[in-house]
């Protein structure tokens, strides 16, 4: 050994980067997971895609830039999906009082004259057009029927700028409409703050947000609506 650090300087020029190379390739021989990879390949192919990608990255390029691009890839994954979110009109679950996406196997109903709508992502300026233009077209589709539009807000965890004066063209269109607009099950703490911030909280009323879809129905539905007007409450 003495030797050779004293005279094969030379030889060792390499060594550090080789050995580096060897114990990545150690280290990538027990965290590859074929299994895993067979999975995500069915399951999830535009991920297969995204790690083959990385994988492709980070061998043909420095460490440092292929796990950057495997980084970036994935961010615009996440906020692509986003963009393709859209509102979708919930049914309630036959003998309860729960609000569910409509499906298979049991069929979901609809209340007369009630609108539950949900979105299932945060509100921001990548999907604030395609929030207002979907909900504003469920409300169009029941014509003049409609009197109570409720939003579900349970996955809505953001609210910026841009997502809240979408916010509030929906609303004022759904008043045109001839109906109230209702917020229920808003949870997330910094969605709570939005609606404050921008206003959005005092403009449908803090009577008009509610804990449950069911609360906001027995609170403000057609039959509640026709009451209060007889009985002269605003």
């Amino acid at each position: 050994m003495l030797a050779l650090g004293a005279f094969g300087g030379g030889l060792l020029a390499n060594v550090p980067q080789a050995a580096l190379a060897g114990v990545l390739m150690f280290v990538a021989q027990h965290i590859l997971r074929w299994k895993v990879f067979a999975s995500v390949y069915r399951q999830a192919p535009v991920e297969f895609v995204l790690i083959l990608i990385t994988m492709a990255a980070i061998v043909v390029l420095p460490i440092e830039t292929g796990v950057a691009v495997g980084i970036g890839l994935s961010l615009l994954h996440g906020i692509w999906s986003a963009t393709r979110t859209e509102p979708i009109e919930l049914e309630q679950v036959p003998g309860t009082s729960v609000w569910w996406p409509p499906g298979k196997p049991s069929a979901g109903e609809q209340l007369s004259g009630v609108l539950v709508a949900a979105f299932q992502a945060p509100l921001s300026f990548v999907n604030a057009d395609r929030f207002k233009r979907g909900l504003c077209d469920l409300i169009d589709a029941r014509n003049e029927t409609v009197k109570l539009v409720v939003l579900e807000a349970s996955n809505i965890v953001e609210i910026d700028y841009t997502a809240a004066q979408a916010l509030i063209d929906t609303i004022l269109h759904c008043r045109k409409a001839g109906a109230v607009f209702a917020i229920a099950r808003l949870e997330s703490l910094r969605a709570q703050a939005a609606l404050k911030r921008f206003g959005i909280a005092e403009m449908v009323g803090t009577q008009h947000i509610f804990h449950s879809v069911d609360a906001a129905i027995k609170s403000l539905g057609p039959g509640k609506q026709q009451q209060q007007e007889q009985d002269g409450v605003p």
